[in-house]
């Protein structure tokens, strides 16, 4: 079709291929977490490139990681010391793919939080201890669950919390838009980032590693009828 063709060109002159890349992904992540986290790559069912780990909120811990396929997930496991302040923060870019997107401001972010699901996963009762991060086959082992029941929800803000608010004040290296994120317990506070809480810890945080292709299309084409976004 005549507008198929039209369409294939303006794809083509946007830079968008009409298939998904096999090349691998260069990233440049900036993140903390309050209080710990570890980071990782992996498809939908399970993580399969580490990341990094960090228990220093105050850090803004800097990955560059090559490697990653374009069709992974970025999963972030966290878990909090449940008597203060609690929360996850970052700036991230696909260099190969261009692609760059802040916590908070991604309709992309779901969480998962496997504290509800302790006796299905690993046969414990609530909480999950305070101050422990769950083992890599752990957390495989909620991926699995969340993926395979639909269990990914949307994590949670609140309404002023972008970098730069207190008790964490301005971590350095992340852009003041980015927001902390969280997931809010249902019987917990309406803010679920401060006071300390157990949300239904263990979480694990997962975001597309790339839009997809409907997300992708109309901000290529945006450039080709010279259109701008708002910052």
């Amino acid at each position: 079709m005549v507008i198929s063709r039209a369409l294939s060109s303006m794809m083509l002159a946007a830079g968008v291929a009409c298939a998904p890349s096999l090349a691998a992904d260069n990233w440049t992540i900036h993140m903390t977490v309050d209080n710990q986290f570890s980071a990782w790559f992996g498809n939908s069912m399970q993580t399969t490139l580490a990341v990094g780990s960090g228990n220093s909120w105050p850090t803004t811990y800097t990955f560059n990681v090559g490697g990653a396929n374009p069709t992974d997930y970025f999963y972030v496991a966290t878990s909090s010391d449940h008597s203060a302040a609690q929360g996850f923060i970052g700036e991230f870019h696909n260099v190969t793919q261009g692609y760059q997107f802040l916590t908070g401001l991604s309709g992309n972010w779901e969480v998962f939080p496997a504290g509800r699901y302790l006796q299905q996963l690993f046969g414990m009762t609530n909480p999950w201890p305070a101050s422990v991060m769950p083992t890599q086959a752990q957390i495989d082992s909620a991926i699995t669950y969340a993926t395979t029941l639909g269990l990914w929800i949307p994590p949670t803000s609140f309404p002023g919390y972008t970098n730069g608010v207190g008790p964490w004040g301005f971590r350095p290296g992340i852009s003041a838009n980015a927001h902390w994120i969280w997931h809010r317990d249902p019987n917990g506070p309406a803010n679920p980032l401060t006071p300390g809480y157990n949300h239904e810890e263990f979480l694990v945080f997962r975001v597309p590693g790339v839009p997809s292709p409907v997300t992708a299309l109309p901000l290529a084409l945006m450039g080709v009828f010279g259109l701008r976004r708002r910052r």
